[in-house]
């Protein structure tokens, strides 16, 4: 009887264990499943986890109000006060880190993101740079892969795009080559 008691007791003790350990393969597959498919908001995906925006701009933050121009700083002035100008918070990669003066170039290309609030078969981009180290090439900027002109000196440059619409990541890319320049605002707006 005795044995037949340390029997039942051990094979008891192997189901007991077979279950946490499927148990412990579930928790990770559905772990695993949660990585490769996370249900996020587009800021935490793009700032955290494929890593295309520089600035953290908070959630729902990269939805834009056409007409609105924003400063190309951080959210501090060189005091360490906070502004009180609507700062540019959707800068992708290719943007140095110090932000004070402007958003300096440092890499080929430098990104800024919008999700418009409203649609528009056309409209403008408008840029101020504040200074430029450049080649007569110039910089390229696209709209979503899409060329919409150049230019090659500081000042104030409106480019025509296409229509976009609501809702849909709008990305401006400058294809700075190896070039560089300082960014002081921008502005998209519908005709």
């Amino acid at each position: 009887m005795d044995k037949d008691t340390n029997r039942a007791w051990a094979m008891q003790h192997k189901g007991i264990i077979y279950a946490a350990c499927l148990i412990l393969v579930l928790f990770y597959l559905i772990n695993m499943w949660w990585l490769l498919t996370p249900n996020v908001e587009i800021e935490y995906k793009m700032y955290y986890i494929t890593h295309e925006l520089s600035d953290w701009p908070g959630y729902g933050n990269l939805s834009y109000t056409l007409g609105t121009t924003e400063i190309c700083t951080g959210r501090w002035d060189k005091d360490g006060k906070l502004v009180d100008y609507p700062v540019c918070m959707r800068k992708g990669t290719g943007w140095e880190k110090n932000q004070n003066e402007g958003s300096k170039s440092c890499d080929k290309e430098s990104f800024i993101y919008y999700i418009p609030k409203e649609s528009s078969d056309s409209g403008t981009l408008t840029i101020q740079v504040k200074d430029i180290w450049c080649n007569n090439e110039g910089i390229n900027v696209y709209i979503n892969n899409k060329k919409i002109g150049t230019f090659n000196t500081s000042g104030l440059h409106k480019f025509t795009i296409e229509g976009y619409k609501k809702e849909e990541l709008l990305c401006v890319k400058f294809d700075t080559g190896s070039n560089e320049f300082l960014l002081w605002s921008i502005c998209l707006d519908n005709f």
